[in-house]
């Protein structure tokens, strides 16, 4: 056992010491002002991408927060894809004046987002050409735009990004801890990933919505069709040397769940795509270490390998390791129950875990005291909420070690997240997450 211990003691450090470099993107993001892009003269054509699954609740809010636009409305068409509705989503939709494309798929193994893309990208082909358009946004229909969305993505779209990435909101932050904790993560990814990745001019990831993807990258049409298809597609991008640009004042917001057993569906297909995309395509960026030209390129692919390393399942699997090790040595050494009680039951055993658990609770909740100072003017909720839901933070991350565990022994399928927080702009600035 002594032997073991030492091995993953060794390992946990080594992990420790390639991302340590993350502590660093962390002081870049907390204390740098925030990020602007030239004002562009250009603007550009733009396809607005939606795939909506019985969404008549929130659906007609995202529309009309992109007709409420400051860019000019001749400019951008809206595309939905009505995937397997039982409501009124589509009608909805071509009331609104959408391009609505309706599929009816029967076959489970293509019941996900990233099919419903494929899908929609070869009728839109078809139908209009893809480079009718300059570039092809992306969004959830639960997602409302602030109403210079579109102009300040431009913005950073004109600097010949290929593709463009924006600030993700929570619109029902105050719905309870679990929304609350959600939106703490995303506000941490911007914080500690997205601003100084690019401050330091290095691909940032995709998370889900809310990002533009030029044209020409499209032509031969979607094909990241993975559990997590952001994730795929970021994989890509980086293992080919492209750059995935953050423009932090185009500020969307997005509904987040406030249901445990949702929060824990979500999460745990989000851990079992993350680690099918790592263990299909890792290597790519493996390589890409080594085999892409320029410092800037060299250091993205490691950056994006160490982003898509299980680190929860490996934490999780050591764990199991050394206590199935320490049993199978108490066995062989003669150890008895009586004995092995004995170990645990004294005070300096206690002691090891209320350490733990303190260092575990200290460092869960400072970051998020930190995060939510840093990204507080985009917080719309009561200061003794914000307050609260700091302290509240540090079970959302201890989360990572079992969904890990149960995403890797168990058949993971897309399932359809409901939404039910019907707000638009004005009452989520107004009044945090207003009754929809």
């Amino acid at each position: 056992m002594d032997v073991l211990n030492t091995v993953i003691r060794i390992l946990t450090t080594v992990v420790s010491f390639f991302t340590v470099y993350k502590f660093i993107y962390m002081i870049i993001g907390i204390f740098s002002p925030t990020i602007t892009f030239k004002k562009s003269e250009k603007l550009h054509r733009y396809g607005v991408i939606i795939c909506a699954r019985n969404e008549e609740r929130v659906i007609g809010k995202l529309i009309d927060s992109i007709k409420n636009q400051t860019y000019p409305a001749d400019k951008i068409t809206v595309f939905v894809c009505a995937d397997s509705c039982s409501d009124g989503t589509a009608k909805i939709c071509r009331d609104m004046g959408c391009k609505v494309y309706e599929r009816f798929n029967g076959d489970k193994n293509l019941a996900r987002k990233g099919y419903a893309l494929k899908w929609l990208f070869e009728h839109i082909r078809v139908d209009y050409d893809i480079c009718s358009f300059d570039g092809f946004a992306f969004f959830d229909a639960d997602n409302i735009l602030a109403p210079t969305w579109f102009e300040k993505m431009n913005d950073a779209f004109s600097t010949g990004a290929g593709i463009v990435t924006t600030y993700r909101n929570t619109k029902n932050f105050d719905t309870n801890f679990i929304s609350a904790a959600y939106g703490i993560h995303f506000y941490r990814s911007t914080a500690t990933l997205h601003r100084p990745r690019q401050l330091l001019g290095l691909c940032t990831h995709l998370a889900g919505t809310g990002y533009v993807i030029r044209s020409p990258f499209l032509m031969n049409g979607w094909n990241f069709t993975e559990l997590t298809e952001d994730t795929e597609l970021t994989q890509h991008v980086a293992a080919r040397g492209g750059v995935i640009v953050f423009c932090e004042e185009a500020e969307f917001f997005d509904e987040q769940p406030h249901n445990f057993f949702v929060m824990f569906r979500q999460r745990m297909r989000w851990a079992k795509g993350r680690l099918w995309v790592f263990l299909k395509h890792g290597w790519r960026n493996l390589a890409g270490m080594f085999t892409q030209k320029g410092v800037a390129k060299r250091w993205s692919n490691y950056d994006m390998f160490w982003y898509l390393f299980p680190g929860g399942l490996y934490g999780a699997l050591l764990s199991v390791v050394s206590a199935v090790a320490g049993f199978a040595v108490a066995v062989a050494a003669g150890t008895f129950v009586s004995d092995a009680v004995a170990d645990v039951s004294g005070w300096d055993f206690y002691k090891t875990i209320l350490i733990a658990a303190a260092g575990a609770y200290f460092n869960y909740t400072l970051q998020a005291a930190v995060v939510m100072i840093r990204e507080s003017r985009h917080i719309h909720c009561s200061a003794m909420k914000k307050v609260l839901y700091v302290f509240t933070f540090f079970w959302f991350d201890l989360m990572n070690l079992p969904i890990s565990v149960v995403a890797l022994l168990q058949r993971v399928r897309w399932k359809p997240i409901p939404h039910d927080k019907a707000f638009d702009y004005e009452s989520i600035i107004k009044n945090g997450s207003a009754n929809g």
